[in-house]
């Protein structure tokens, strides 16, 4: 091999160097939202929207108590963060202080549980109880996913809950009253899903 043969080679030899220097540092300066988008995928942030809704259910209960269940289900992808239970009653028999002094009030004890909470309570009034169950709510977040229904797809929460609910009563006077009315309510916070997307 001649000088000008080993001058051709050398001068290959260092334009490859050269290429190769090249494209290691375009790799390490090439951001991954231009890798995410060449790919196919996409930035999105979910945000999330506060909702409200009730139930109200009237019922009575008597010497032999009173259960019931309520299914809450708001739907795929939106996440319920809190329930309020509210029993409301007024006496149906009303003799406090009408000849003796003493509270004359019937007593209603009511057990609450959530099981998709982890929630489970007792309390007693005499004329009105509330519960509540907190959840926690859902916090803001970037993902990456091909388009928002694969966004979607990373949303974890719970969306359906059942709310198991069981009263006593002490009725007074005990041997003229056998039982209430009563009214529940079942306020409800939940969260839909708002996507923004970012590139």
């Amino acid at each position: 091999m001649d000088r000008n043969d080993k001058l051709v080679a050398l001068a290959g030899i260092v334009v490859l160097i050269i290429a190769l220097i090249g494209v290691a540092y375009h790799e390490q300066t090439y951001s991954p939202e231009e890798k995410a988008v060449e790919s196919g995928m996409h930035s999105y942030r979910i945000e999330w929207v506060e909702k409200s809704e009730h139930i109200v259910d009237n019922g009575y209960v008597g010497r032999d108590g009173w259960s019931g269940n309520y299914t809450i289900d708001v739907g795929d992808n939106n996440i319920i963060g809190c329930a309020e239970i509210s029993i409301e009653w007024t006496d149906n028999l009303n003799f406090h202080g009408f000849i003796f002094p003493w509270n004359w009030s019937d007593l209603i004890e009511a057990k609450a549980s959530i099981d998709e909470f982890g929630f489970s309570k007792t309390a007693s009034g005499y004329s009105k109880i509330t519960m509540e169950a907190e959840h926690g709510v859902p916090d803001d977040k970037i993902v990456k996913a091909k388009n928002e229904s694969e966004a979607l797809k990373s949303v974890k929460g719970v969306n359906r809950i059942v709310c198991n609910l069981d009263l006593t009563i002490k009725p007074k006077p005990i041997i003229f009253d056998r039982g209430n009315d009563f009214t529940v309510t079942i306020n409800y916070h939940y969260y839909e899903p708002k996507i923004v997307e970012l590139s």
